[in-house]
């Protein structure tokens, strides 16, 4: 904590704990990296497993879309070994994909949500619903989903399919399951401990259980979030599993041009690339605006979940009704703040921003 005032980690301290108190969250954990260095570690709240335990720096949470990112960087590292270019058809890398409006998908377009395909197939969800999935059974619903509009064309939020899309993707171009190559060639060489798509029953004890909120749409959302087949079947827009500590580290070596503890991870260049604007637009359907780089949602101008007036260069994700997770260049800061509170995004938002702009305010003092 040697970065940071004493008076700055207060500060947000006694905010977080203020809203604990208030039962909204139940729990929450923010940690920020500044300059490579863990600056910040708070938690507080009920893991609400029944036992009466607390959260710790080592609880797990329910990161929902925070996991997009680190899934798509699976993508990054290997268009960097040159198997994979942005532009390649995804019908060239997986057969079977590229009919009934689907020809000119490429990899740009899946990873900047214009692939035309951001429903899920109600097959799906009831298939993802099995303890065991059939994968192969899944990837040919997929196939056969007929565009929503033409790829490219238009740009709409891709909330569960972006995450299916880029597992077959890997495992196509990689010939190792997602999962495998994620931990191998991500979250291994991060330091990403407590990572994961496929959460083992060994570690649910540790999980922070998710609560709805009185004014939230969807109760049976966090009955789903908190079930073990959602946490072990990879769906890695939605089911990802984190610490805040990971996931500020994830964004901590991407602020860091890719090094990781003086080492290169991914080149200056591919992080530059992955990190700036590649499409922008108001969603069709969701009227909602959105800025993408390569699976990184980027700041839009004025106030928002990354703080009161962010730079167009920070970059993040955020995750349905709890989290968000962010990388401020100018700063040299990786932050993250999960909570297990589902709330509508009108309340959720400017609770989030708040918790960011203090953020912002202690790294910058």
């Amino acid at each position: 904590m040697a970065a940071l005032s004493r008076r700055a980690v207060d500060i947000v301290d006694s905010r977080l704990w203020h809203h604990l108190a208030l039962g909204v969250p139940p729990a929450c954990a923010i940690a920020a990296y500044k300059d490579g260095e863990l600056v910040l570690d708070l938690y507080g709240g009920d893991i609400n497993s029944g036992d009466g335990s607390k959260v710790t720096s080592d609880t797990l949470f329910s990161i929902w879309s925070c996991g997009k990112p680190m899934a798509a960087a699976c993508l990054w590292v290997l268009k960097e070994r040159g198997k994979v270019d942005w532009d390649d058809l995804v019908g060239d890398i997986w057969p079977g994909y590229g009919i009934n409006g689907k020809e000119s998908t490429t990899v740009r377009h899946v990873l900047t949500h214009q692939a035309g395909v951001p429903t899920t197939p109600d097959v799906i969800n009831g298939m993802m619903g099995d303890e065991k999935p059939n994968w192969e059974a899944v990837a040919s619903v997929l196939e056969s989903t007929e565009a929503e509009f033409a790829p490219g064309s238009a740009i709409e939020y891709h909330a569960l399919t972006f995450g299916l899309l880029i597992v077959e993707l890997v495992q196509r171009i990689s010939g190792r399951p997602f999962e495998e190559f994620f931990q191998a060639e991500v979250a291994g060489p991060l330091g990403l401990v407590d990572t994961t798509y496929t959460l083992d029953a060994e570690r649910m004890p540790r999980l922070a259980r998710l609560t709805s909120m009185p004014d939230f749409e969807s109760a049976e959302l966090a009955e789903i979030g908190n079930a073990e087949w959602f946490k072990f079947n990879p769906s890695p827009g939605a089911n990802g599993t984190s610490t805040a500590r990971d996931l500020a580290r994830f964004y901590s070596v991407l602020v860091d041009d890719g090094s990781v503890d003086a080492q290169q991870w991914l080149s200056r260049e591919t992080i530059a690339d992955v990190t700036t604007l590649h499409a922008e637009g108001i969603g069709p359907v969701s009227g909602s605006e959105y800025r993408f780089g390569l699976g990184l949602q980027l700041a839009k101008e004025g106030p928002g979940r990354f703080g009161d007036s962010p730079s167009p260069r920070v970059f993040g994700h955020g995750g349905v009704g709890t989290c968000i997770s962010w990388g401020d260049p100018d700063l040299k800061a990786g932050v993250a703040i999960v909570t297990t509170g589902l709330q509508p995004d009108e309340v959720n938002d400017p609770r989030l921003q708040t918790f960011s702009q203090m953020v912002r305010d202690a790294l910058a003092g």
